[in-house]
């Protein structure tokens, strides 16, 4: 054997698993979100109905003669005669 076998050593080589690193870079957006809204404004005019029903009274004297006036018991004079009423 030569002299640059005997010298070598014999060497174990082990790998270990890789290593993994995660660098993270944050960049931050604004998102604006629109909700509109309508308002209306309703101005509203009530109507309320009166219903008068107005009525007009009036007095009226009435006279009510039964019988023939002054006639009495003379129906048979002339002028004179007989009511039924």
């Amino acid at each position: 054997m030569n002299d640059n076998h005997r010298n070598r050593r014999q060497e174990d080589i082990i790998t270990c698993p890789t290593k993994t690193v995660v660098r993270t870079k944050t960049t931050e957006r604004v998102r604006k979100h629109i909700h509109p809204t309508e308002v209306i404004n309703v101005n509203r005019t009530v109507i309320r109905n009166e219903h008068y029903y107005p009525v007009y009274e009036r007095e009226v004297n009435e006279t009510v003669e039964k019988g023939s006036p002054g006639c009495g018991r003379d129906a048979g004079r002339p002028g004179c005669r007989r009511s039924w009423i």
